[in-house]
């Protein structure tokens, strides 16, 4: 599921920490004006048998040094020992990260010191990390060695510097990934990465801009990257998935969104919402998958198997589509995913009844003329029809079952339905130019034709109607032997406000099947055979020349049937002449 550009800035500010990040690095005057970011410093925990007072006085140097930040302040000394007082804790206790943490975000500080001591030689080895409270994200100070409380404190200062510098390119980087300014936030979130490889905003972040550039290869190495420091990463976790999808391993992307789920227990809409984007982007298959898990803990819920429908129909449809199967060789799993879209719409349709939401209705009659159980689609159609009358696409579904069940003049009077209830409704009579190509009624198609230019904004694009009248004409009747037959189809084709490539197309088909004609009728070679032949000849010349515009985009050479059709003229001509 990708994160949408409305919470993209959500998804980075939580993972920062950081609330407001234009006032974060306001000017001076701005952010004095303002409450600064609240920073928690306890003391560090001695540890190899060091003293605590180096903790404590490291503790105590470094907030009079916060003190003078614009942005943040420390968390004074007396309000943290009245807030300690309030959880019955002591001070002591906040040398552990884990209780530091919780009483952090109790007194709703941004962030906290978390870090340790111990001695080396002379001096003391610190090891010391500011930790957003919130998001548990952590900013390590390098390991060092200290002579005394005021060198150790002054050190991590400065890494608290760096801390805030990196704070301030992730904010940088998060508000360009708002504005889908995909480089300059790549930019911004590299460098806040050089200071802290681990800074999970900024892995996130850099992801998110790789995604925006279409760098998906690179964007899911990034997000490995954030999942193995967190593998409990919510947004990453949603946008490996997708990733996943995007990139074709729809097993990867059903591991990724199955642990979000795992993050989500029992939330059905969340895992709904999930599968509706692995469909949207290409994997209705893993989507029912996702579904059905989701059914096998709650079988009842109606939603879910109204969806599960949905995918199961998209993956049969997809799974044919990318197959290029057709009758009788359509793929056996596209059959039974279509069984199993019937049997959720069933299931739900028994219980909700006239109910139904109309989509899935429609879609059931879809399904079972996918099925080739036409009668059952109209028969159901019907029925759906009557139950909700107003509604166009019910009466266009309709229409199109019944035009499978080979009743062409209902399926008709069925589209004549729909624009009587949405006369916007698109592609009525493109789809009657196409049923009535089968019929042979020329001037029925032509009407059909007619009608579809003057709702133009409606319709298919005239060169596509045309086209799907010359290709039946090809199929069905040229290739099949018939091509006198085809001939009226190619000749209303020329008539139509086609492109000359698809008119030549028709006249170099149509020249042929008059050629092809004429030898026929020409062969007794008698005065009457000639007078026969020379106009239909005459007429296949007319024919080849108007195919110029075919035959020059198509590199045909049509100099050998111009010069056949020639001399067959020829032929007729002297025959006429020498019987007068």
């Amino acid at each position: 599921m990708e994160p949408t550009r409305a919470n993209l800035r959500r998804l980075v500010a939580s993972a920062v920490g950081i609330v407001a990040a234009t006032a974060l690095f306001a000017a001076p005057e701005a952010v004095h004006a303002q409450s600064r970011y609240r920073v928690l410093v306890p003391a560090l925990k001695a540890e190899g048998g060091a003293k605590e007072n180096f903790g404590r006085d490291v503790a105590e140097r470094l907030r009079k040094s916060l003190e003078g930040m614009a942005t943040h302040a420390p968390v004074d000394r007396g309000e943290m020992r009245a807030k300690l007082r309030e959880v019955k804790r002591d001070e002591k206790e906040l040398v552990d990260c884990v209780t530091a943490r919780q009483f952090a975000v109790y007194i709703n500080a941004m962030l906290y010191l978390c870090g340790e001591y111990r001695p080396a030689g002379s001096g003391m080895e610190v090891k010391a990390q500011f930790v957003t409270a919130r998001t548990g994200e952590a900013f390590e100070i390098p390991p060092f060695t200290a002579n005394t409380a005021d060198e150790a404190a002054q050190i991590i200062f400065n890494g608290f510097e760096t801390v805030v510098n990196q704070q301030r390119l992730t904010t940088f980087c998060l508000d360009y990934l708002a504005s889908e300014q995909w480089t300059n936030a790549l930019e911004n979130c590299n460098n806040a990465l050089a200071l802290n490889p681990n800074s999970e905003a900024a892995l996130f972040g850099r992801a998110r801009a790789l995604l925006g550039l279409d760098s998906l290869e690179v964007a899911m190495q990034e997000l490995e990257k954030l999942l193995e420091l967190n593998p409990g990463h919510v947004d990453g976790l949603q946008t490996a998935g997708y990733v996943a999808t995007k990139l074709n391993q729809p097993q990867k992307a059903l591991e990724y969104y199955r642990a979000y789920l795992d993050l989500n227990p029992g939330d059905p809409q969340v895992r709904l919402t999930i599968a509706i984007d692995m469909a949207r982007n290409g994997d209705p298959k893993g989507a029912l998958e996702l579904v059905e898990e989701g059914l096998a803990v709650d079988s009842s819920n109606l939603n879910l198997r109204q969806y599960a429908g949905h995918f199961a129909l998209a993956a049969a449809t997809k799974i044919e589509t990318d197959s290029g199967a057709r009758d009788p060789q359509r793929p056996a799993e596209a059959l039974a995913l279509y069984e199993k879209a019937l049997g959720y719409y069933q299931s739900v349709f028994d219980e909700r009844g006239s109910e139904s939401d109309v989509e899935m209705l429609r879609r059931m009659m879809v399904t079972l003329v996918a099925l080739d159980r036409t009668a059952e689609a109209v028969e159901m159609g019907a029925r759906f029809v009557q139950a909700k009358p107003e509604d166009a696409s019910l009466w266009s579904s309709y229409a199109d079952a019944l035009q499978k069940a080979g009743r062409l003049e209902e399926a008709i009077a069925a589209l004549d339905s729909v624009l009587a209830r949405d006369p916007n409704y698109e592609r009525v009579y493109s789809r009657q130019v196409a049923w009535l190509a089968s019929t042979g009624q020329i001037a029925r198609i032509k009407a059909a034709y007619e009608k579809a230019l003057a709702r133009q904004e409606y319709e298919a694009q005239p060169d596509e109607l045309a086209r799907s009248v010359l290709l039946y004409a090809y199929n069905e009747k040229f290739q099949k032997g018939d091509q006198m037959g085809a001939l009226p189809y190619f000749e209303l084709v020329r008539e139509m406000n086609t492109t000359p490539q698809t008119r030549g197309l028709a006249s170099y088909l149509g020249g042929f099947a008059l050629l092809n004609h004429g030898r026929k009728v020409s062969e007794p070679e008698t005065l009457q055979s000639a007078r026969e032949a020379l106009p239909i000849f005459q007429k296949a010349r007319q024919f080849f020349l108007d195919a110029r515009p075919y035959a020059e985009a198509n590199k045909v050479d049509l100099a050998e049937p111009l010069s056949n059709v020639d001399t067959f003229i020829e032929i007729q001509e002297a025959i006429i002449k020498r019987g007068r």
